[in-house]
């Protein structure tokens, strides 16, 4: 069944129990007057009330326990989905052109399916990689990586050989005035305000975990070196979060996937303490999303850590 955003609106005025994380709480859309009309056809409304069944249907939505949240941006391409978990019920709420397509699915097959075709279903990476950093060495870690994909992009384009190394003042650079298809440019979207820091301690921070070498000027060692030659472009930005209510406490499990290209996805986890980045297969980025779209506990989920 399909609902556009004003009959979504509508329900949401006269159906009595909502939470914060539900989606009768987070739709408002203005209304055009023949709402009740509508739903009365699409066979949600009969004389005025709620046909049978629909409100336990909309109770899994309006008030759920748990729900997952997948945007996938592909170029052109925007998929945005939702499910809504309400103790063994789950609905998935898929945006279609604006309008929102509801479903009880048995399993979530047809998520993988769609996913397989944004994403290959590759078990294999370039690399294998993983680190955890703090917001500093993530910006600047991120920073020498844009560095390293905008130089083997210009060796290729005028066929020269590739530089190796970047100086502070490049670095600092970078991480000031990003371009917008940056990784910094990214990340500072996702944190919004980003506070001035010290670069060259960070870079210190950085050498200790053995990602970076030199003094005079700083290089990758190999492996994120790797890493950053083979991120030349950002194919698809995967935004999945579970939202867990419970006893009036809300917790949040964020995770951001770039991928490059089939064998080159990089996965970062946000916690409370810092980020972790680390490089996953395709296939189990699919995974990951279709166990995430089941809406397990927060803490009883365990995503994965790099394999």
């Amino acid at each position: 069944m399909k609902l556009r955003l004003e009959e979504i609106s509508y329900l949401s005025k006269i159906f009595p129990h909502k939470n914060t994380i539900g989606l009768l709480s987070n739709v408002n859309a203005p209304l055009k007057g023949n709402e009740q009309e509508t739903l009365t056809k699409k066979g949600f409304l009969e004389n005025g009330k709620f046909a049978p069944g629909i409100e336990e249907f909309l109770a899994i939505v309006a008030e759920p326990e748990r729900v997952c949240r997948l945007i996938v941006q592909s170029g052109y391409l925007f998929v945005e989905k939702y499910s809504y978990r309400k103790k063994d019920k789950l609905v998935l709420v898929e945006n279609e052109n604006n309008e929102a397509s509801f479903s009880m699915p048995d399993d979530l097959s047809k998520v993988v399916f769609q996913m397989i075709d944004l994403f290959g279903g590759s078990n294999l990476k370039t690399v294998d990689f993983s680190q955890k950093f703090s917001k500093n060495e993530l910006f600047t870690f991120f920073a020498i990586v844009d560095l390293y994909r905008k130089d083997t992009l210009r060796a290729y384009l005028n066929e020269t050989s590739t530089t190796n190394s970047f100086t502070l003042e490049q670095i600092a650079q970078q991480l000031e005035k990003p371009s917008s298809t940056d990784f910094v440019a990214m990340l500072k979207a996702n944190y919004k305000q980003v506070q001035p820091f010290d670069v060259s301690e960070t870079l210190q921070e950085l050498r200790k975990k053995g990602l970076i070498e030199g003094q005079e000027s700083t290089q990758f060692t190999l492996i994120p070196l790797l890493l950053g030659r083979n991120a030349l472009f950002i194919r698809s930005i995967v935004l999945l979060e579970i939202l867990e209510l419970k006893q009036d406490v809300l917790s949040v499990l964020s995770v951001i996937f770039f991928n490059c290209t089939v064998h080159d996805v990089l996965r970062l986890q946000f916690l409370q303490d810092g980020v972790l980045v680390n490089s996953v297969s395709s296939r189990d980025q699919i995974r990951e999303i279709e166990l995430a779209m089941a809406c397990p506990e927060i803490e009883q989920h365990s995503f994965s850590e790099g394999r």
